[in-house]
């Protein structure tokens, strides 16, 4: 288990690091942001399409340059928001590339240009090779060529559901691709742990009738649709874009996610067989998450976010230490893991919802690290659970067979043979001859063995048979070495030589050399 753990450490923070923090510019493009102006509103109304009126207009009006250098950062505006930059071809050839919008909740999005001919160019998307049958929002992005040493004025019209905040780019017809490629890519890597989590919790809870592992496979599911609906469909873009939790989807799978995460804290009560503190309490944070569909139905709650954020998140750390707690205190390394695993998740989700509330500039870690680290959290969850329940006494999974036997009487009965009978000196003696003998069925006798003897059956009839060896050697000095072996119950010599030197660290031989010039040994 701790092997493991290690492991899917390691290829969570490799994938935290490509994901979230490593984004060569030749891969995505050069983010332009801090070169971006927004329009500054005033008594005047803006123009709402692009047309050369449009555009003369524009080039008239104030601007106010953008404060972030890493994205795009203004307040959500219901007529929508104009932006401006300006792109120069420094090449003596012309140049083709993309300016593309790093996010997907955008209904509309609209850029216009007038060349140095005086032609408006008017563009809304670029290429048309992306849908990956429709389960994959594109990226807003619009194709542009600029001639040799061509500088030119370019006027973006955004219609944005959320806050802005996320970068605009320029990249390569290639990186473009990469970049849809990756996306996919991600997306089949998540709907793939989805449906190996379905398989394994579902198996997990038939064999164990234990609820825990089925709480955290509607976890990730959940997550996962939280997700989904964030950066790879929004549920506007299929059921229209008139309700206002529809446009603001994140808010309702996040009071969803904070429910089923209290859902996960009580079925790990039941699963570890302790009480639960202030249940109506319990019960009533674990609502509590359901304030956040107020944020964007009220403007009032939308100014006062904060609190229901610290509130909520709040009430999950204290109750996920309250049914964790007893983790730590027991001392073992492997439950410690457990419950800090659950505290970073708990945290990084903290990081991605100050993202999503306007708290913070764009930063890939905040946003993607809770989403590369909870496929491997799942994972080791249920390994950590199965690994618990053989451990916990209480729990009858492992123990269903020796159970319902006398052990003690039963072993009694084993070690007769074994060291009265010496049934082990037929090299053909296995385990399902002697568990006929005991009365026992194959299963019973090697779990019991395992129970008892903590090792396997092979292993218990070898320590036997060296232990014989060891006597005839001793007894009989002028045995053939091979005869010894054989009259020891082993099949072959080599087979003898190998288990001798195993047990022993030296081969018959030199035991019989040894002894022979220590006799009193």
């Amino acid at each position: 288990m701790c092997i493991i753990f290690r492991v899917f450490t390691l290829l969570a923070f490799v994938l935290v690091a490509e994901g979230c923090l490593w984004k060569p510019e030749a891969f995505y493009g050069q983010n332009i942001s801090r070169e971006v102006e927004f329009l500054a509103f005033g008594k005047e109304n803006p123009p709402n399409s692009c047309d050369p009126l449009s555009i003369q207009k524009l080039k008239h009006m104030a601007w106010i340059p953008n404060e972030s250098s890493h994205s795009l950062r203004s307040r959500q505006r219901s007529r929508g928001q104009w932006l401006h930059f300006r792109l120069q071809n420094q090449l003596e050839v012309p140049s083709e590339f993309s300016v593309l919008i790093q996010w997907i909740n955008i209904p509309s999005a609209e850029m216009c240009s007038e060349n140095r001919n005086g032609e408006i160019g008017d563009v809304y998307s670029g290429y048309q090779w992306e849908s990956w049958l429709g389960l994959l929002s594109p990226f807003p992005h619009f194709n542009v060529r600029l001639e040799a040493n061509e500088s030119r004025d370019f006027y973006l019209y955004l219609d944005s559901n959320e806050t802005i905040n996320f970068p605009i780019r320029t990249i390569s017809t290639s990186s473009y691709r990469f970049i849809v490629l990756f996306r996919f890519l991600t997306f089949l890597f998540f709907l793939m742990v989805a449906i190996v989590s379905v398989g394994w919790a579902t198996s997990e809870y038939i064999k164990s009738k234990e609820t825990v592992y089925l709480s955290i496979l509607i976890h990730y599911l959940f997550f996962f649709l939280l997700v989904y609906s964030v950066h790879g469909k929004e549920l506007a873009s299929v059921f229209g874009n008139e309700n206002n939790l529809i446009r603001h989807s994140y808010y309702l799978f996040l009071s969803m996610n904070h429910f089923i995460f209290f859902l996960y804290l009580f079925s790990f009560v039941k699963f570890t067989n302790e009480n639960l503190e202030y249940p109506k309490l319990f019960w009533f944070f674990a609502f509590s998450g359901f304030l956040y569909l107020f944020v964007p139905l009220f403007h009032f709650v939308y100014e006062y976010r904060i609190f229901i954020v610290l509130f909520v998140f709040g009430s999950a750390a204290y109750f996920l230490k309250n049914t964790h707690i007893f983790l730590i205190n027991n001392g073992n390394k492997e439950e410690k893991r457990y419950f800090f695993s659950w505290v970073l998740f708990l945290f990084l989700v903290f990081l991605k919802t100050l993202f999503h509330f306007d708290f913070y500039p764009y930063q890939p870690f905040f946003i993607y690290a809770s989403v590369f680290y909870l496929p491997f959290l799942t994972a080791s969850s249920f390994l950590f659970l199965r690994n618990y329940e053989k451990r916990d006494v209480s729990k009858t999974r492992f123990r269903s067979i020796t159970n319902k036997i006398n052990t003690l009487e039963y072993r009694s009965k084993l070690e007769t043979y074994l060291e009265t009978d010496k049934i082990y000196l037929d090299e053909n003696c296995n385990e399902e001859m002697i568990a006929n003998r005991l009365g026992l069925t194959y299963h019973q006798l090697s779990e019991l063995i395992n129970v008892e003897y903590n090792f396997n059956f092979p292993t218990l009839l070898n320590l036997y048979r060296i232990k014989e060896a060891k006597r005839i050697l001793l007894e009989e000095p002028e045995m053939n070495v091979a005869e010894v072996g054989k009259k020891a119950g082993f099949g072959s010599r080599s087979a003898f030589y190998l288990e001798f030197k195993k047990q022993s660290g030296i081969n018959p031989n030199q035991f019989r050399k040894s002894t022979s010039n220590h006799p009193n040994q």
